[in-house]
């Protein structure tokens, strides 16, 4: 099998996760990913999970955005670090980078600098609230841009509940997507049109992508929209409820007319079906807590087995919450190779793969990130300096 992105070249300038997500994704996908590193490596290469410390036999935060990549280490604040990143940049088909407008300025790499240089450059920026507008140098995580600046976090969580929180990384693995489909566009565009691209994109924008549906609709109504009620829910077909045994299941009928009857046998209400009082949507809106009191007692009477062979027989569509453990384990995912083999100097362990599937393509963690400088002397190799010219170089600190 060939790997789709074969022959490829990009040029890794970041940090943390974001950007260096979408870097793998890329080296799964089979492209040279080199990494520039600051002199010691790049920051999350020493950062641990609370309590982790010697816990794991390797860094799974690092290497599950960095794996598969070579590494070299330069020091931007060195007077040659900017030609050194222009010889790469020459040979280079993207250039990935989370650093701030401000950043890009101060180390001579001004998006419309190396598009003038290099026509053919892919430019993918990727901050916290993008390349232009009053925020545009200011830093951004998952936590602030993508999910309380967006706006998610104003709707997620009962009525009056305090604030909650999003899960580790998930606004930087969502922008991450994005990112990779973005420059996977130029890439094709540049195959048409022999120009490269800058891309900019924010953690805060995409998390506004994510609820388009709410957005959409308060550009028209410029209403707040109200937090999921389970309680008092407007369609009662679609929100969770707890069983017997502690487990709790989510129904999700968005137009739930045709369902309405079947859930009326599950839960033992079958002159609901068509009683004027229950049986349109519009009527159920006026009824949610009386039907979600029901719902809930009915559930609450059968343990999670029992309740999914009735839920399965009537055809109804819902799922059961379940915990993380379970889900590493669950045979759907184990099915689709959700999970992949990771080989590091610690030995060989699973990781999380690319969460797409393509049978006849070469995709998958191609080994462990290079520890930081490993491949420095390589890279420029190729790029032209000579042994000599590297030693000049190493003499004056610019590896570190």
């Amino acid at each position: 099998m060939t790997a789709p992105l074969e022959g490829i070249r990009v040029i890794e300038l970041a940090n943390y996760v974001a950007a260096p997500a979408v870097g793998g994704l890329l080296a799964d996908l089979g492209a040279e990913v080199i990494k520039v590193e600051p002199p010691g490596g790049e920051v999350m290469r020493g950062v641990v999970p609370s309590g982790g410390e010697g816990q794991f036999p390797f860094n799974f935060l690092f290497e599950l955005e960095n794996r598969g990549k070579r590494s070299i280490t330069l020091d931007l604040e060195h007077p040659a670090a900017p030609g050194v990143l222009r010889r790469l940049l020459a040979a280079a088909d993207v250039f990935l980078t989370n650093l701030l407008p401000r950043r890009l300025k101060r180390f001579q790499l001004e998006p419309e600098t190396l598009l003038a240089e290099h026509p053919r450059l892919v430019v993918l920026c990727i901050t916290g609230y993008g390349l232009e507008g009053p925020d545009a140098d200011r830093p951004g995580f998952d936590f602030s841009a993508f999910w309380t600046r967006s706006g998610i976090m104003s709707l997620i969580g009962h009525p009056g509940s305090p604030p909650v929180l999003s899960r580790i990384a998930q606004g930087d693995h969502t922008t991450a997507l994005a990112g990779l489909a973005a420059a996977l566009a130029a890439l094709r565009l540049r195959d048409r049109t022999g120009r490269g691209q800058l891309i900019d994109i924010s953690l805060q924008q995409t998390g506004l992508y994510t609820i388009a549906t709410d957005v959409a609709k308060a550009l028209l109504d410029r209403k707040q929209p109200r937090r999921f009620d389970r309680s008092a829910p407007d369609n009662p077909l679609f929100n969770t409820y707890p069983t017997r045994d502690g487990r709790w299941v989510m129904l999700v009928h968005m137009t739930p007319d045709p369902y309405w009857p079947r859930l009326c046998r599950v839960i033992e209400r079958p002159e609901w079906a068509d009683h004027p009082d229950y049986a349109t949507m519009a009527a159920r809106r006026q009824r949610g807590a009386e039907i979600a009191a029901v719902i809930e007692a009915c559930f609450l009477g059968l343990d999670l087995p029992a309740l999914a062979a009735r839920l399965d027989a009537e055809g109804l569509i819902w799922a059961p919450m379940v915990e993380l453990l379970d889900v590493v384990d669950d045979p759907q995912l184990r099915g689709r190779g959700a999970f992949a083999p990771l080989e590091t100097p610690a030995g060989t362990f699973e990781t999380v793969a690319a969460p797409f599937r393509m049978p006849g393509a070469d995709i998958r963690p191609r080994g462990a990130a290079s520890p930081p400088g490993a491949d420095t002397a390589d890279v420029l190799r190729a790029a032209g300096f000579t042994d000599d010219a590297l030693a000049d170089l190493a003499a004056t600190g610019l590896f570190g």
